[in-house]
Formats: C-alpha cells, structure tokens, sequence
C-alpha cells in the first residue's frame, strides 16, 4: 500500500514536471524596440501587453514579452502617444515599433473639472499648455509660466520684486468689491490663494498688492496647466468659477526605470529700464533758473557741491544673482509608480536688500491594481523673503524708489561725520537710510497634500474618495531702526505680524463611461465639502532702549506704546455636482452640467445657488461634404452657455458684526467700547455670471495648422455694492446685490508647422480683444476709486464706459505770450498748462474732468517661434499689450511737485517753457500750484501699449548613445525682458502695483532684465 502511494506521488510530481516544462516549451518571448515615430528617440516606460504578460520598455526602448501561441498581436502604449496594435508572425523577428504623439493631435488628454477628456470631445473654451510650451525664462510661480501664452487670459506682474504678487485675469473683470482671480485647483484640489500675512508691519512702505501665494509651489513640479474660460467648462465649479479656473496638474511617476533628473540654471539681473531724472549739474542749473524765473525765493538757490549722487543707482543691486536646483526621481512598474522632488531657489532682488528664497519638496506615490487605485501628494515647502521698502507712500514714509527720485543729486551720502546726509528743504528721509534702515523678513511653512482612493466597479463606474489639506503659516518681522527719521523720533519701532490659514477638502464622486453602437456617454456626479479658517496676530512696539534686540524682545520697549490685535474667521463651502457628456455618431456632442453651492459667507435667504450650463459640439469633418474637401483634420464649432457665480467678498458680509468703538472711563479706569461695525443683509448671495461663447476649433493640411477662434460676451450681474441707506439706521452703505457689468471679446489661437524634417519651425500666435462696460450701478451716476500719493479719486466707475476709465482733464497745449487771456477766469500765465474749458463757462473746475484713459488692453498679442536644427534648439517670444494706459505718478510729482527743490524727469524740465523756447509741450514749471490739483490729466496718464522682446532661448542637446549612465544633458543660454518699445516714460507698462484695479504706478519695483545660463541633466 505505502508502495503504491509512493509510486502515485511519483507519477504525479512528473506529470507536474512534464506539464509544466510542455507550457515553458509553449510559451514564447517576443521582442523588439519602441520609438518615437518623429524624433526617433527610444521611449522608456512604455507598456507593451501580450495575452498573458505585461512588460515596461528600457531606456533604449527594448522589450521582451512572453507571449501565448495564440498571440498574433501585442498592444503598445504610452502617456501623450496613440495607443497602437502591433501584429506579428514570427516570434524570432525583433520588431521595431514607432508611437505616434498626440501632443499635437485632437486626442490629446485634457483636464476638466473633476474628470480629463479628450481634447476633441471639449464643447467649451478650454486652453492647455504643457511643459514643453511654459515660458523658457527665470519662472518662479506657477502663473509665469503662462504669461502672454493664453488668449483671454492677461498675466499682470504686480511687483518687479523676486516672489512678487501677480494678478491674473480672465476673459476681463467683473466685479467691483468681489475678487476678480480665477479659482486655481491643484491636483484637484482647490486653494485659496489670499495670502497668509497681509500687511507690510508698522511704518514699512509696502506694495498695495500681496506677495504671489503661488511662489510656494515649485513649477518644475507641473506638467500642464489648463484654463478653463467659458461658463461651460468653468459652472462646475459654481460659485467660484465666475472668473475662470486654472487647473495645474504636476508631474506623476510612469512605469520604467529609474529616472533621474537635474535641472539647474544660474544668472545675473539688472533693471530692464531706468528712469531720466535730473544729474547734479542739471539739477543745479534748473533749480536756480527756475528761482530766477519767481518759482522759489533765493534762499533756495543751490550751491556748489562736490561730485553730487546718482541715489537711483544707489538703490540698484547691480549683477543680482538668480539660481535655480531641482532634482527629481521618478520610476515604476504597472502596478506602482512613484515620483519625488527638491527644489531650492535664490533670486537677489535688482534693488538692494531684497531677495526670495525657496526650498520646496514633494512626493506623488500611485499603486493600481485590478479594480482598485490610490494616490497621494504632498508637497511642502518654505520661503523667506527680504522685503525692502518700497511703494507709494509719502515723505518721511516714503519707498526708496519715491525718496531716491525725489531726492536733491547734489547731496552726498553722507556728513562728514559718516551719518546719512538729510535734506533741510524736504521731509524725506535719506534713500540708502531707508533701504538699510527699515528691514523686514518674512518665513512662510506651507504644507499641500492630498489622498485619494478609487474603485471600479460593475465595470462602467468608478467610485473615488480624495481628502486633502492646505496648511500654511507665516511669521513677517520688521524694524525701523534710529538710521531713519521715524526711528529716531520713536526709539526703535518693531512689528511682528503671524497668520495662520487652514483649508480642508472632502469630495466623493462617481464617474459612469459606456460607449455602444453609436453612442459614447460618460458622467460624473458628487458631493465635496471645503473648510477655511484663517488666524493672524500682530504685535508693536517702540521706545526702545537701542537696536540692538529688534524684534527679538518687545517688552524691552514702552509699554505704553505696546498695541496687540488678533483675529479669527472662517468659512465653509458645500456642494453637490453633476455633469454628462454624451458624443453621438463621434460627430455630435452635448455637454450638460449643474453644480448646487451652499455658503456660509451669504444671508439667511441665499445659502444656495444653481449653477447650470450647457454645450454642444459638432464635429464637421465627420461629415462628408467636409471629408470631400480633403483639407481639414479637424473642423468642429462649438457653442454654449452657463452660469457662475463669485463669493469672494471676505467673510461675515452679510452678517451685523460688531467692533470695537471709543476709548470710556468708567470708574477709575478706562475701557474700550463696542459698537456694531455692519448691518446685516438676510438676502446678500453672490455676484453671478452669464456667459454665451461660440468657438470653432481646426486643423487643416493634415495638422500643418491649428488652432481656434471664440466670440464671448460675459454678463455679470447682482454685483457686490455699498449702496447709501438711510441715516436713521446707523449707517451709512450697506452691501447689497446690484449692478451689472459685461465683458465681451474674441481670442484667436493659431498653431503652424512651417518647415518639418532636419529643420523644424514651429509658430503659435495668439491674440485677444476685449471689450468691458458697466451696464448698471443700482442707480448711482459714478462710484470713484483710486488714489497714489496726493492724488485721489483718479478713476471712475460710469454707466457706459469700462470700469475704472481714468477720469480727468485735457490739455490744450501750453498758454503761449500771445494768446486771448480773456476766455478764462483761471489765474494762468504763459507757459502755464492749458486745460480744456469743457463746459465753457470760462474756469476750470471739477466739472470739466472727462475720461481720458481706460485701464485695461483691449488687444493682447504674443508669438512664438520654435526653430530646431539638428541638436540645436532656439525659442524666441514676443508678446504686446496695446489700447490701456496708465497714471504714472512720477509725472504727477514733475508737474505737480511738493517742494520746488525736489528733484525731477529730466525731459520736461530740460525742454521747458521759457520766453526763448515758448515750447507747446512742456510748461514752465513756474507756476505750478496757481492752478489747483489737477494731477489726472492727459499728461500724467500715460499711453501704456508696449511690444516686448520676452525671451530668447538657445539649446543644444549632446548625443549620449555611447554613455552608459547619462540618458542626455542639454545646455541652454537664455535672456528674459530683453527689449521693450513703448511710449511709457516710467519703469515698466507691464507692472500694475494695483492689480485688477486701475492701472497706477505707485513706483513699483522695477523689472529685471536677466540672462541665464542652464543644465539639464538626464540619468
């Protein structure tokens, strides 16, 4: 019995043997190569899958699968390349394999709001740009990276400062009192982008604008970012999608080997243009003539000096350094893949004592395994930035562009005694005490992370759970030490401002694809919850014993002087959401979406808004009559319509709030009173937005050029407004829903291929026009905004017009000696400036003021050309804004200067109006206070259109067949802001310190022209 128990193992163990050495005999190993079928290059990391195996290529692209003998085909694919099916009849062949991009095609992958597409199947106006088409310059914010590249979307550098605020607009501006940015969503994950400490700290003159949040993202990270302009793509994000999304996706891991890369480029800055003022000697010269001509008494007469000083190059930091690092690692397999990051970048500012540092860090991990895939981010990151005074403010507080300006050249640094020199005939502080006087330091933590899981279930649906946080805090210490004039008089001031600004994300949605017969339907539906809360803390002090402590020990200072705030808000958000896509024929489309947002920040009576849209498409070239033509590729029209909405008005708007009110003794001691600080509003909701878009994408002479073309017009309506009440309730405004403004436009987009082959030039075009109006003000004939310096109410809000129009007086020239005195009452002279009578009542006043300027470029244009020879690669952007102007502040303080001894532009002062040159252009700078303030004027607002040479980007790519370890290193020079053609006599048209509001120049930090020198290395 043991016997034939033995003798059966035995049996069966060779049956094992056999069977398994018969399948081992069956199966077979195909290989071969995979190439890109343009370039030629092997591709790494693409998959290629038999009936029982799936393999990753190598570096060389190399593969080798086993395959079944019923196998006659494998399938090959790759991220950004067509998915393809390779058949074969012998297995002992090496195949070799070329993969069609899609990069260029209408199959390229977009993403959209909770979901990707394909780019043909897209029925809104939606743009993507890619990695390979960033800006090639010195990018230190995700929103560099597209400026001037999308049409419709402007790119408005608030500060020339290294990790400045940046504005972004899209498709124009409709709000008043809500935000105007675009809601931008990472990873899918929405941020807030206000920033975590506002202010600039006691007595630092600061910009108007914040610091750019987006600085702490690292932009090698990103992969694509992709702009969602029309209510179609924008209405499901609800009533944050009023002002456009941009969606930024960074880089995940791929299957493949391990994959190493180093990216670094080192530079040098200078500014990119300066501004004319007066020498020393031309200063002396005009100063006395003017004394001579009764602009000043004789005690003002500038005497002799020795040499004299250039303050404005005083205050550059000549040959800044910029350096960028990052190296990344990126790898996998088909069931985890992985990819992680450090970045660390230095900018010196053009301006001395400022600079941003950046150290960033990330990892994305990703494991998909039969039914079911999970995901996580995080990214963390620190920035410190040295902030120098700078901005518009006046006199003893005045930025170090405003004091060097204004400041007498033939001063010298310093007294013979080695203190800063003051001026005794104005009241500004010496520039470099300013600049090394006033410090102020900010360090901001900021951690981004996001989890998700994802299961697929009854095969057409996936379920999919993400969770994520936004935390950042941020500590900004300044001091104002006893070099200055504020410092002296109060003993030392010092100012710490924290914050802290939390934001928390849940979201459940289910996604349903099915494609049969004819129809191809796809949908998605959710729930997601969001929560905001935001601390912040500020302490003063003054009246310190010496400098030595600076922000280090406050109470050494007097505790009378001590002054602490603190505040606390919050907000939540919840929404539910759905959208269908449905393709009939793979000809025509209908895109449907409703998105249902719940806010904590509105009244009682207006929790929840609707948010619906809807698009259809049509794919012409599907259609035979197109297809007869054999000319396009792609031929489809567009149109749709939607509704947004913006609450991005701050918190507690609809509430009563109270606040604290006076000083009261009571008793024997004194108390602070509080008073209500706000009437609530039950109805308030949010500003809502309707916008109709028809657009028409193409591709013709099989893809030699593409592109598209949309026509818009954008109604926001309920505009956020404080609108006067009635006395008797304690107020004076209350928020309210009303008004109506429209933005309307065209964009144009073309793609063209003019040389393929050894040598390829590639060209992209965009261009932009838009119109904006108010169409209502609840009844209000004007609301006036805006003020720099000593010049107030420079813009105007007006039924009819574009919103913050500059609002002032026309010059008619120069009064000349022979001219007819009698057609005014005004107390004029010749060589005084000439205003327009308008009204002809023979004077001068407030109400002969017109709109003599408008803020916003009605035309935005930019070209690249791309040339490619051989390894050589050369990238060359220009982009142009034209029909905006701008109030250029130091042409108010030319004309309209507070002390006749401050010094001035060049241009009008050396060509002024005298009895031997009765110019027509220039006065005589004699008279400037006879005729009043009348500092908005057709001379001080300025044509701000510009054409500038951006970037210029020569690269050279070394062949590496023959290295083992180096996949390829490539080295480029580049030049960023090289040449500019403009009208504007200041710094920079590009720059508005004001943001989205009227375009002002409040001295703003000035741009910096760059060279670059780079490496990017490939392991």
């Amino acid at each position: 019995m043991r016997k034939s128990k033995l003798s059966l193992a035995s049996f069966l163990l060779c049956l094992f043997f056999f069977s398994f050495a018969n399948q081992a005999n069956a199966q077979q190993k195909l290989k071969g190569y995979v190439l890109d079928e343009n370039t030629l290059k092997p591709i790494e990391g693409a998959n290629v899958k038999s009936s029982i195996n799936n393999v990753i290529t190598d570096r060389f692209g190399k593969f080798l699968v086993t395959i079944a003998p019923t196998d006659r085909s494998v399938d090959i694919s790759y991220v950004g390349y067509a998915l393809q099916k390779v058949n074969f009849s012998n297995v002992q062949d090496s195949l070799l394999i070329y993969l069609k991009s899609t990069s260029n095609t209408m199959d390229e992958i977009v993403v959209v709001g909770y979901g990707t597409t394909k780019k043909s199947d897209i029925t809104g106006a939606v743009s993507k740009i890619t990695a390979k088409d960033f800006n090639k310059g010195a990018n230190t914010s995700a929103d560099q990276l597209i400026a001037g590249k999308v049409s419709g979307v402007q790119v408005i550098q608030n500060s020339g400062e290294p990790g400045g605020g940046i504005s972004v607009n899209v498709r124009g501006m409709g709000s008043i009192n809500a935000g105007n940015s675009p809601l931008y969503v990472i990873d899918g994950f929405p941020i807030d982008n206000g920033s975590t400490v506002s202010g600039t700290g006691a007595n630092f003159t600061g910009m108007r604008t914040a610091r750019n949040p987006l600085n702490s993202i690292n932009p090698n990270d990103i992969e694509s970012i992709e702009i969602l302009k029309d209510a179609s793509a924008t209405a499901i994000y609800g009533s944050r999608g009023a002002n456009g999304v941009v969606l930024i996706t960074t880089k995940a891991g791929k299957a493949g080997a391990l994959k190493v890369d180093y990216d670094v480029y080192f530079g040098v800055q200078n500014v990119m243009r300066d501004i004319n003022l007066l020498n020393a000697q031309q200063y002396q010269t005009v100063i006395n003539e003017l004394i001579q001509a009764g602009a000043g008494t004789p005690s003002q007469t500038v005497g002799n000096f020795n040499g004299g000083t250039n303050w404005l190059g005083n205050m550059y930091h000549k040959n800044a350094s910029i350096q960028n690092h990052n190296l990344s690692f990126s790898g996998g397999d088909e069931f985890n893949k992985f990819y992680a990051s450090l970045n660390y970048s230095d900018q010196d500012g053009i301006l001395i004592n400022s600079a941003n540092k950046r150290y960033t860090a990330r990892l994305n991990l990703e494991h998909n395994k039969g039914n079911f895939k999970t995901g996580f981010n995080l990214t963390t990151s620190f920035v410190k930035d040295n902030y120098v005074a700078n901005g518009m403010d006046l006199n003893e507080r005045a930025g170090i562009i405003y004091a060097a300006i204004a400041y007498d050249p033939t001063l010298p640094i310093y007294t013979s005694t080695g203190a800063y020199t003051l001026s005794p005939d104005m009241n500004i502080d010496n520039p470099l005490a300013i600049a090394n006087g006033k410090t102020s330091i900010s360090n901001l933590y900021r951690t981004l992370g996001t989890a998700y899981g994802e299961l697929t279930f009854l095969k057409d649906f996936k379920a999919k759970l993400n969770i994520g946080a936004d935390i950042s805090n941020q500590r900004r210490d300044t001091y104002v030490d006893r070099q200055t004039i504020e410092g002296r008089a109060n003993g030392g001031i010092a100012s710490i401002l924290t914050g802290t600004d939390n934001s928390f994300l849940s979201e459940f949605t289910v996604n349903y694809k099915k494609k049969w017969s004819i129809h191809d339907i796809s949908a998605v539906a959710g729930v997601t919850a969001q929560q905001f809360s935001d601390r912040d803390q500020s302490s003063q002090g003054s009246g310190f014993s010496s400098d030595a402590t600076r922000t280090d020990n406050m109470g050494l200072g007097d505790p009378t002087k001590y002054i602490v705030t603190s505040g606390r808000q919050a907000n939540s958000l919840l929404s539910y959401l759905g959208r269908v896509n449905y393709n009939l024929l793979d000809k025509y489309l209908l895109t449907a979406s409703l998105r249902v947002d719940g806010s904590s920040r509105f009244g009682d009576n207006n929790k929840f808004g609707l948010f619906p849209s809807f698009a259809l498409g049509w794919k012409m070239e599907e259609e035979r009559f197109i297809k007869d033509l054999n000319l396009f590729t792609t031929l489809k029209l567009r149109a749709s319509w939607g509704r947004t909405g913006n609450q991005e008005i701050g918190n507690y708007q609809s509430m009563s709030t109270l606040g604290a009110g006076w000083k009261a003794v009571i008793g024997n001691g004194q108390v602070t009173t509080t008073t209500p600080s706000r009437i609530a509003n039950p109805d308030l909701k949010w500003e809502t937005s309707e916008q109709l878009n028809f657009g028409l994408d193409y591709s013709l002479v099989k893809g030699r050029i593409s592109g598209s073309i949309d026509w818009f017009v954008k109604d926001t309506k309920d505009m956020l407004l404080n609108l006067p009440i009635s006395r008797s309730t304690g107020f004076a405004t209350r928020m309210t829903n009303i008004g109506k403004v429209r933005n309307s436009g065209i964009e144009v987009l073309v793609n063209t291929k003019n040389f393929i082959g050894k040598f390829n030039w590639e060209t992209t075009f965009n261009f932009s026009y838009l119109t904006n109006k108010v169409v209502d003000l609840g009844g209000l004939n004007n609301i006036f905004s805006g003020g720099a310096g000593a010049s107030t109410n420079v813009s105007i809000l007006r039924v009819g017009q574009p919103m913050y129009s500059f609002f002032g007086y026309q010059i008619d020239g120069i009064w000349q000696t022979g001219d007819n005195f009698a057609v005014t009452t005004d107390n004029v002279k010749p060589g005084d400036i000439r205003y327009r009578d308008v009204d002809g009542n023979k004077l001068v006043n407030a109400e002969d003021r017109v709109i003599i300027g408008n803020s916003f470029p009605k035309y935005n244009s930019s070209i690249t050309n791309n040339f490619t020879y051989k390894n050589f690669n050369l990238n060359i952007f220009i982009d142009g804004v034209f029909g905006v102007d701008m109030l250029n502040n130091n042409l108010v303080d030319t004309y309209f200067p507070a002390n006749l001894k401050r010094n001035r532009l060049a241009e009008p002062l050396l060509n002024r109006w005298t009895p031997s040159n009765p110019s027509t252009v220039y006065p005589s700078f004699v008279n400037t206070a006879t005729q009043g303030t009348k500092q908005v004027n057709t001379y001080t607002v300025e044509d701000a259109s510009y054409i500038r040479l951006n970037t210029v980007r020569l690269g050279y790519s070394f062949n590496l067949k023959n290295f083992a370890y180096i996949k390829g290193i490539n080295v480029y020079v580049a030049g960023q802001n090289l040449a500019m053609i403009t009208d504007y006599s200041g710094y920079d048209p590009s720059i508005s310190p004001s943001g989205g509001g009227a375009r002002i120049d409040w001295n703003a930090y000035p741009t910096a022209r760059t060279f670059l020198f780079g490496l990017n290395l490939n392991l």
